[in-house]
């Protein structure tokens, strides 16, 4: 007998299994290098990147029963299972169908909430409470996301209009005691501040997990770690057993990531639970950072066990990533990827992989799967507007890029990437105002300590200017501290102390400080940070102001170099430089530099001698270049000459500099020395993307990739130039 009701299940499963079908040639794995370009079609368009613009998607979608129950119960699935992107598209498929339904709605907005959007979360709250007021439950979400972003007037007031003896009590009473334990009087204007109203909830509590992890984590945020731990110490039984000492943990880890608490934490828990995946993943991405190698080991283990646990493999990746094991990074990808590969972070791993060997179009691939399936999630989009960027992708790149802006609109690197594609597009308000978040970075510049930050328009006594950033940006930007002083009787400036003869020598500057020794500063005193004067001065790459030669080497080291770099026969002396520091390497810069090798083609050429320029790293290539006979014979010596000073006096005796993007070229542009720099597809703002020439230094000639990562052409146009140049030099 056919039961209808038997009947109807049967096709709902047959119409699911279908569209999980369908769904499958988006998900195919990823098996071999690089990314199949045929199959792009499946990864969206360049303006929205949405899973609901995509025939697949659509057609699969129009396969399934009409049945709000179903639909809700596959996009839950489909959120819990990684597949973002769908499952946000099948609750806005429901709440477009029912406008009116206020509970459409609120499971819309608490999808977009668990995604990472809350800003559009809590849009549809609020329209959810307008169709239906007395609705609490987003009331109380669209509560909590206030009080966490910090509007805690709006968030008291809802959490009051809650009721005290409803479903959602508890978490009335905790959300008040949070707000007068950390000094905030709720609307009711009851209770007292401090710690007491929290204490008292510890009881009603204890008899459900949820509410007594609610109430440890308040006790953290209101700055009481230790009675947090304490409680946790003392907390109920819970079926899972290691539930509240990964709960500690968290707690220990968000106040001290590195300390001495910490490290025994994870010590008494991997003594405790040896074998818990969750343990094991959990401790391991706490100690990705600082110990990768340790991290590494437990989550080999860990697959050992359980071969197919994917956040294992995912780990493994990153931790080999983070230790410089790139080729065992890609096959732990391969390995997961052919298990399962429905997470954006999985597909984000991949593309940083394929960028960082440059494989551009197949890391935007894998950057547009990471979108699909996690709609927002910032680095993916982010890593896509870099990658965009760096293919000339003009228009695309910057709506990707202000897109991190929408979602994340406090991740630095964000807006510090937002900058450099506004400045390489000339749009230098936004860009440099946009340039600014670079200081919130953990970056290598030395805050003074008791100064304020100059705004740039108080009268001063003395100004202090920051040394930020490589050599390159300070060579660059010194020129501009003789503008300040027209306006500042006292110009200073500090840094670190590799870069004190060179600045010294340049002698703009009233005093050169030194990040490493005391230093003194007068009463009408601020800092300012060296990059920022161009944007405080309106300067841009048309409107340098100052290009003239601004540095000179010193006569007696420059006749010292002279002599000792004889080359004899009337030839050419060519300084040669080839890459820069290998941490900006690994960076938005990467691609810019090359092997020393590449330059082969010029020594086919008589009538010159060589001078290697390159200090650290890659250095070392030049004892096993094919051309190695070619170098002066007092290259060991230029080796051993680290001082700026000293190089100036180098470049002052080359005939011509040729080098790639690196702190070589600004300190031959700024001596005035002809100099030749070969630049990389889509270079750094300062250079822009077209002509030969640039206003920042009048001396030199730019060589311009056209195809990312393909220097052949490049080397060839610049041995052609070289033939010419000593032709007709005398």
């Amino acid at each position: 007998m056919n039961d209808p009701h038997t009947l109807a299940l049967a096709g709902r499963a047959t119409a699911l299994a279908q569209y999980h079908e369908q769904m499958k040639v988006l998900y195919q794995p990823l098996l071999s290098c690089p990314w199949p370009r045929q199959d792009w079609p499946n990864h969206g368009s360049l303006a929205g990147l949405k899973i609901e613009d995509l025939p697949l998607f659509q057609q699969a979608i129009a396969g399934l029963p009409d049945d709000p129950v179903l639909l809700r119960t596959l996009a839950g699935d489909l959120i819990q299972g990684g597949r973002q992107g769908e499952g946000l598209a099948l609750y806005r498929l429901l709440a477009r169908t029912n406008p009116g339904d206020p509970v459409a709605l609120n499971n819309l907005a608490g999808a977009l909430l668990l995604c990472g959007n809350g800003a559009e979360a809590e849009t549809w709250w609020r329209q959810s409470l307008t169709l239906d007021p007395s609705y609490e439950e987003p009331r109380l979400l669209l509560a909590q996301r206030l009080l966490d972003r910090g509007e805690r007037q709006e968030a008291a007031s809802l959490y009051c209009s809650l009721n005290p003896q409803g479903r959602f009590g508890f978490n009335r009473s905790l959300a008040l005691a949070y707000l007068l334990a950390t000094g905030e009087q709720p609307a009711s204007g009851q209770g007292q501040p401090g710690l007491d109203q929290l204490e008292a909830l510890v009881e009603p509590a204890q008899a459900d997990g949820e509410r007594y992890r609610a109430l440890v984590q308040r006790f953290a945020m209101a700055g009481a770690l230790e009675r947090a731990l304490e409680l946790l110490e003392q907390a109920p039984p819970q079926a899972i057993s290691w539930t509240w000492d990964l709960e500690a943990l968290a707690l220990i880890a968000a106040r001290d990531p590195t300390g001495e608490k910490i490290a025994n934490q994870i010590n008494t828990l991997l003594q405790r639970y040896p074998t818990s995946p969750e343990v094991v993943n959990t401790v391991g991405t706490l100690l990705l950072k600082t110990d990768p190698a340790a991290a590494a080991e437990l989550f080999r283990g860990e697959i050992d066990r359980y071969p197919d646990n994917l956040a294992a493999m995912a780990n493994l990746a990153l931790a080999l990533e983070e230790q410089g094991q790139f080729q065992q990074s890609v096959d732990a990808h391969l390995n997961m990827l052919q298990i399962g590969n429905c997470f954006g972070a999985l597909h984000l791993n991949f593309g940083n992989i394929y960028a960082s060997y440059l494989a551009l179009h197949e890391a935007e691939a894998c950057y547009r799967k990471a979108i699909l399936l996690s709609p927002f999630f910032p680095e993916a989009w982010m890593s896509l507007g870099n990658v965009l960027h760096n293919l000339r992708q003009k228009g695309p790149d910057l709506l990707a890029l202000r897109n991190v802006a929408a979602i994340a609109p406090n991740l630095v690197m964000g807006k510090f990437s937002l900058s450099l594609a506004l400045l390489m597009y000339e749009q230098f308000e936004e860009g440099w105002a946009l340039y600014e978040s670079r200081l919130d970075q953990n970056r290598a510049i030395h805050l003074p300590m008791g100064l304020d930050k100059w705004d740039g328009i108080a009268a001063l006594d003395e100004l202090l200017i920051v040394a930020e950033q490589g050599v390159g940006d300070v060579v660059q930007f010194m020129r501009f501290s003789i503008l300040l002083s027209l306006g500042i009787p006292r110009i200073t400036i500090l840094a670190e102390p590799k870069y004190r003869s060179l600045l010294e020598h340049y002698g703009g500057f009233d005093a050169v400080h030194s990040v490493t020794e005391p230093y003194r500063v007068m009463e009408r005193s601020a800092w300012y940070p060296m990059a920022s004067i161009l944007g405080l001065l309106g300067i841009s790459n048309q409107g340098v102001i100052i290009d003239a030669p601004y540095l000179a080497a010193d006569p007696k080291k420059t006749k010292h170099w002279a002599t000792a770099m004889e080359r004899g026969n009337g030839s050419k002396l060519i300084g040669l430089n080839w890459q820069g520091n290998p941490v900006t390497e690994n960076s938005f810069f990467q691609g810019r530099s090359f092997p020393l090798e590449t330059y082969a083609p010029l020594t086919e050429l008589d009538g010159c001698h060589w001078v290697s320029l390159q200090k650290g790293p890659g250095s070392e290539q030049l004892e096993h270049c094919s051309f190695r006979h070619r170098f002066v014979a007092a290259q060991a010596d230029i080796d051993q000459a680290w001082d700026f000073v000293e190089t100036l006096s180098i470049l002052q005796v080359c005939d011509l500099v040729i080098t790639s993007d690196t702190s070589v070229a600004h300190l031959a542009g700024a001596l005035g020395r002809p100099t030749w720099v070969l630049l990389k597809y889509v270079p750094d703002w300062r250079w822009g993307l077209e002509g030969s020439s640039t206003a920042w230094y009048p001396t030199m000639r730019l060589f311009r990739q056209q195809e990312a990562n393909n220097w052949e052409p490049v080397i060839a146009a610049v041995r052609e130039a070289l033939a010419t140049f000593l032709d007709e030099q005398p």
